[in-house]
């Protein structure tokens, strides 16, 4: 086997895999602007409008305690619906 080939086939069982569990890699400017959207929100409240991935990309983040002690998530998301109505 070529090692273009082999190294295709490597690539492709470690995407489906990561399809599977759900959990594809994020670009690198999507995370950076996720906790952009985590350091806004540091306050209690989101006072900048973002990508919407930003948002998504905020939830992804968010470390364990504060999806599990906190209104991050729901924050978050209101958030990413409010900034969406705008026109």
């Amino acid at each position: 086997m070529s090692r273009r080939v082999a190294t295709l086939a490597v690539t492709t069982l470690v995407v489906t895999a990561l399809a599977g569990c759900g959990q594809l890699p994020q670009p690198q400017a999507e995370r950076a602007c996720g906790k952009a959207v985590l350091a806004d929100w540091a306050d209690g409240r989101i006072d900048r409008s973002y990508p919407d991935p930003c948002y998504q990309a905020a939830i992804d983040v968010l470390p364990e305690d504060l999806r599990a002690y906190s209104t991050a998530r729901d924050d978050i998301s209101r958030a990413l619906y409010s900034h969406r109505e705008l026109p």
